[in-house]
């Protein structure tokens, strides 16, 4: 990919991992749609504290993010398609949102629909999880979990000011910079937006994604 093309997809998939992970976990009782394991964190304590079914929808996540990962994984062998499988990110998120659109008209918050509509989140940031993997040099590293780019950020900073100030390391810490700049940004918005219009909001993260690999399809080879 090219260097812009890095830089852009670096920042916008950071910024949709935040916006959808903090919204599903504002919104929707505590659901980590892409830091999954964070939901045996949440289902432990659901479990200590409460003893309902919804309590398990944390744990049912694990298994769908599983399987996002093994059929990206197939599709991929298969088709040998990036763009494709980019641009199904931002699809899946603008089902999920129109699914949530219909809800929040009959103001329906639980029931089949409802926990499987969190599940196609889920299945999608499982999707954008394997296509960090699979396509290492698309971004400039994990766009879902910050917590190695944080450790990774200090690392390259403290090289930075010890070996005098060397170009390549200043370089590194930009790019950690951007993904958790994209992360952090998406998290706040993410957090405001969800609050007030529910998760209607996935549309947002799935048309940028959307418009951002169709539009620039050329970009992503």
């Amino acid at each position: 990919m090219k260097r812009d093309a890095v830089f852009y997809s670096s920042l916008i998939m950071a910024f949709s991992a935040g916006f959808v992970d903090t919204s599903t976990f504002t919104v929707a009782d505590g659901l980590f749609s892409a830091h999954i394991t964070g939901n045996f964190v949440v289902f432990a304590y659901k479990l200590s504290h409460y003893h309902t079914l919804s309590d398990f929808t944390n744990l049912v996540s694990f298994p769908v993010f599983v399987s996002a990962v093994i059929l990206t994984r197939k599709a991929n062998n298969r088709y040998k398609n990036e763009k494709s499988i980019f641009t199904s990110i931002g699809v899946f998120l603008i089902i999920a949102g129109c699914i949530a659109s219909i809800l929040e008209q009959d103001h329906s918050k639980t029931g089949f629909i409802y926990h499987s509509m969190l599940m196609l989140i889920v299945f999608s940031m499982g999707i954008q999880n394997t296509v960090n993997r699979l396509y290492p040099d698309s971004t400039f590293g994990s766009t879902t979990v910050m917590t190695g780019n944080v450790t990774k950020a200090i690392l390259d900073f403290s090289s930075y000011i010890s070996t005098q100030h060397s170009f390549e390391k200043l370089i590194e810490l930009k790019k950690s910079l951007v993904l958790l700049t994209g992360f952090l940004s998406g998290c706040i918005l993410g957090a405001l937006i969800s609050f007030h219009f529910g998760l209607v909001s996935m549309l947002i993260p799935g048309i940028l994604l959307s418009v951002y690999t169709t539009s620039f399809s050329k970009r992503l080879i």
